[in-house]
């Protein structure tokens, strides 16, 4: 590719990419001041166009739009019927390449490289089709009408764009002129702007020191004469219309300038801040604003589309936002943006009857500019432990300060989330919720695990641009875990349950990080004194069919009572069960060793045999006649129900013997054992041991074991019968306390 050639695809992006700067005050309204003209919601009857297109020209009939994907697309205005035009080599969004101020759309066909280079000319008012030839020795640099601004490459030697030409074609015969009038040692030619029957042109000279200087001329269509504009180099961003020319200076302090054609006059308007990069002129008014797409703006300024009358004056809003301004033949301009009340897509802005411009929407593309919820999928349900609950809420944009606020009904217990949206994707906001209450206003809370029960959601979500009001969506959804043996707080993480040598009874719901090993307790809470009058106290489950695990108490009578967990860490007054208790050495629940899903209870006497009792869920009655699971169990210190930690179908037993060995009895599921396996040695070390459930929500048993010293150990179930308890890890439940009982 030649250098001109080079030259005119950079300067064609590195023009789009200077409309992306950020945008400063004017001394404007606000993006909340002076509303756009128009009634609420786009009509329902206008053309629609892709999301994401940008209007590139405007004629008489029509206009043309280039897609994300760089399709071109002409929309008529009598129907909105709609004629697609192939696709651009590259999207050049603010460069005359495609056309300007008519129906003629221009299709570059081929490059520098090619013999046949050409230029097709499509009129889509009448139909008619010419084609401009340019050849390997003329590059194309804007089309104006049906003429073809083209420059003159002396190829095959690179260099920049020193002459242009302008091309047209009439019944066959191709006419091709020099452009006149530009200062001598003009270089790097550029068509800028156009109106009708003329069009700006910027060129560089150079100056002292090896320096070039900007400069702009306005070139007459018939006469082929260019005329040196009295702005001088005022910029790279230009509007023409037929009374003005207009243009945004490049640099650190932009300004926007304003020269009348007729009397040569130029008005500063102001000094704006970098990244006003967009100019038009309709009527007596300029508008200008910044090239920034929706949702890619940042709090601190205001892009929107803004009017200032040429001869200096307030300054009008007109869009909330924009991303290109293209002149129409009428003198009106049509701007790809969007307003909070119409959404976005291509307006119209002309001259109202007050005489400022004011905006009407002629094609949609169905995207809300304000900040929408456009679908959520929120499940009614969240079982949690091990399932997450994944909630999805596609916004209708991102580039969000996003708030989640799930809230439990019944405590108000709060957990709240920031999920802001930085990186403009169309993803869904996501929260993969694992039942964990964190946080409240006074900063990050750990509150332990999400109790059951009823929850509000509520998406709190503010456009970082300030584009449009903060959208506040709410619905609700239900925790609703399956009862765990040791959980006495409704919020499924197990608890557990300590008596102290004054008999008093204290609890501690226990936590699970994601990604930490150790399990931590909550401060401690007491549950009542009284709890020395029992000599056995065992965690046993769900068994009197309430939503909380429950205990069973033996007094020093030998009767067995119930409390009935109430979900709140506490329990209902005791209920008895019944008196002959005390021929029992061993009593261990928390297992289904039936597989009816109720949890039993076994119990060794003082021969050595171990008998069942069914769980029945009936409070009054809550164990059926004990059978008989067989004798010899007199050989072990310590029997334990630890759940289902060997992967079978039921609860299993594990027993220690006086040697320290233990042992593993795998449940059938028909409240029979399997033969025993050796899980290993060396736990004689243990005082008591207990299963606790599960307390790392990877959906196995596990078992807490305390020594000598009080210090507390968890043994992680694995689900495998050869090996059903992983390495053995420090917890801090219990720490430091001195209890004579744990469960």
């Amino acid at each position: 590719m030649t250098q001109e050639g080079a030259s005119r695809r950079l300067l064609a992006v590195t023009a789009a990419l200077a409309l992306a700067v950020v945008a400063g005050p004017l001394t404007v309204p606000s993006a909340a001041e002076s509303g756009v003209d128009g009634a609420d919601g786009a009509p329902s009857a206008l053309p629609a166009l892709p999301a994401l297109s940008d209007a590139i020209s405007a004629g008489t009939t029509g206009f043309l739009s280039i897609g994300p994907d760089s399709d071109l697309l002409w929309t008529r205005y009598a129907d909105g019927a709609t004629t697609p035009l192939g696709r651009d080599i590259g999207r050049f969004t603010v460069t005359l390449m495609h056309g300007s101020v008519s129906d003629v759309v221009a299709l570059e066909r081929g490059t520098e490289y090619d013999t046949d280079h050409r230029v097709e000319l499509h009129d889509m008012g009448t139909g008619d089709v010419s084609v401009v030839p340019l050849g390997r020795n003329r590059s194309l640099n804007g089309v104006v009408g049906s003429t073809v601004v083209a420059c003159r490459v002396p190829y095959p030697t690179d260099a920049t764009c020193t002459e242009a030409h302008l091309m047209s074609v009439a019944d066959g015969v191709t006419t091709d002129r020099v452009v006149t009038g530009l200062p001598t040692g003009a270089f790097g030619l550029r068509a800028a702007a156009a109106t009708t029957g003329v069009f700006a042109l910027s060129y560089k000279t150079s100056a002292a020191g090896g320096t070039t200087a900007d400069g702009l001329a306005v070139v007459d269509l018939a006469s082929g004469t260019a005329t040196t504009s009295h702005l001088g180099s005022a910029g790279f961003v230009t509007a023409m219309s037929p009374a003005y020319v207009s243009s945004v200076s490049t640099g650190d302090a932009p300004v926007l300038s304003v020269e009348n054609r007729a009397t040569g006059t130029v008005t500063r308007l102001s000094a704006l801040d970098p990244g006003y990069s967009l100019t038009g002129l309709v009527g007596n008014w300029a508008v200008f604003g910044s090239n920034t797409r929706l949702g890619a703006g940042s709090a601190d300024r205001d892009f929107s589309l803004r009017a200032v009358p040429v001869g200096g004056g307030a300054v009008r809003k007109v869009l909330d936002h924009a991303t290109t301004v293209v002149p129409a033949p009428d003198g009106t301009a049509l701007v790809t943006g969007g307003t909070v009340a119409k959404g976005e897509g291509v307006y119209r802005v002309s001259v109202g009857p007050d005489g400022a411009p004011v905006a009407d929407m002629v094609a949609g593309t169905g995207v809300p500019t304000k900040l929408t919820l456009l679908s959520s999928s929120v499940p009614a349900v969240a079982t949690l432990d091990p399932t997450p609950w994944k909630a999805r809420w596609q916004l209708s944009r991102s580039n969000a300060e996003v708030t989640l606020t799930l809230r439990h009904t019944a405590t108000g217990a709060v957990d709240r989330s920031h999920l802001d949206r930085t990186d403009n994707t169309t993803d869904p906001v996501r929260m993969d919720w694992t039942g964990r209450i964190f946080m409240d206003w006074t900063g990050w809370v750990d509150s332990g695990s999400a109790p059951n029960g009823a929850y509000t959601w509520q998406i709190t979500a503010k456009p970082y641009d300030n584009l449009g009001p903060t959208l506040n969506v709410g619905g609700g959804f239900t925790v609703a875990r399956p009862p765990a043996p040791h959980d006495y707080t409704d919020n499924g993480s197990p608890d557990i349950l300590a008596r102290d040598s004054a008999g008093v009874l204290w609890r501690e719901d226990t936590s699970y990080y994601p990604g930490t090993h150790q399990l931590t307790g909550s401060d401690r809470v007491k549950v009542g004194p009284g709890w020395n009058i029992y000599n056995r106290i065992v965690a046993v489950g769900n068994i009197a069919g309430s939503s909380a695990g429950d205990l069973i108490a033996r007094d020093s009578a030998g009767v067995l009572w119930l409390y009935t967990g109430t979900g709140k860490g506490t329990f209902a007054p005791r209920t008895k069960i019944g008196p002959g208790w005390n021929v029992y050495t061993q009593i261990t629940g928390t297992g289904d060793f039936t597989g009816d899903g109720r949890a039993d209870l076994v119990a060794r006497d003082g021969s050595g045999a171990l008998w069942l009792y069914r769980g029945t869920g009936n409070a009054k009655a809550p164990y059926a006649t004990r059978t008989k699971i067989g004798p010899g169990w007199n050989i072990y210190k310590e029997i334990v129900a630890v759940g289902n930690i060997a992967g079978s179908s039921a609860g299993d037993l594990i027993a220690r013997d006086s040697a320290g060995m233990l042992w593993l009895y795998t449940g059938r599921g028909d409240g029979t054992f399997a033969p025993r396996t050796k899980i290993g040695p060396g736990w004689n070390v243990y005082t008591q041991m207990f299963g606790i459930g599960d307390s790392n929500v990877d959906g196995k048993p596990d078992l807490i074991a305390r020594d000598s010293t009080g210090t507390t150990w968890r043994y992680l179930g694995t689900g495998n019968a050869a090996a059903p308890f992983a390495k053995r890890e420090l917890t801090g439940v219990l720490f430091a306390r001195q209890y004579n009982t744990a469960l």
